[in-house]
């Protein structure tokens, strides 16, 4: 037996489902005025770069720019290279941690906000190479902003509910006529 419900019942359903989706964004969600507070530690600003030969990862950490290095094809670790780093004024060559596996530049170019091109020039025995990347070190006192025109994705919930609701009643609406259809 289906039971067929009542268009008073139907309302308040839909009512209820509309009014669940709309008011999904509460205090600290709704991108107020209010900058909401960060609770999780922000990651290091960093860079990434490959060649058919090198793959390398930079890492912005305590004045210090760690750069890892592996062969690309391999994923094999790089030790004991060349690696000179330009970029701007800097022009140095990196020193290697043997233990930690790292390659390490004094950084103090990269201490204030902004974007960086970085050159590094490779050599590793036989193998040479120039990968470029580029360093972004963010603002900390910038506050979180959506880009102009970016619509939140509350809007697209919104959205997304109010065309369930919609599907739900349709769905509802065509059940009843359905079963007045056969009873007469």
């Amino acid at each position: 037996m289906i039971t067929i419900f009542k268009p008073r019942k139907i309302a308040l359903i839909l009512a209820g489902l509309a009014t669940a989706t709309l008011t999904a964004a509460g205090p600290g969600h709704d991108h107020g005025d209010a900058v909401p507070a960060i609770n999780a530690g922000t990651a290091s600003p960093r860079f990434e770069a490959h060649s058919d030969l090198f793959e390398v990862v930079g890492v912005l950490n305590a004045g210090q720019l760690a750069i890892t290095i592996d062969r690309y094809a391999s994923n094999e670790p790089v030790f004991n290279a060349g690696v000179e780093i330009e970029s701007g004024t800097l022009k140095a060559t990196a020193t290697f941690d043997g233990e930690r596996g790292i390659y390490q530049v004094a950084a103090a170019t990269f201490a204030k906000p902004g974007s960086y091109p970085i050159s590094l020039t490779i050599s590793a025995g036989d193998d040479a190479d120039i990968l470029a990347g580029s360093l972004l070190v963010p603002d900390p006192e910038a506050g979180h902003d959506h880009p102009a025109g970016a619509t939140p994705w509350l809007n697209w919930f919104a959205i997304g509910g109010l065309i369930a609701t919609g599907a739900v009643a349709a769905a509802l609406i065509v059940r009843r006529r359905a079963g007045r259809a056969s009873h007469v």
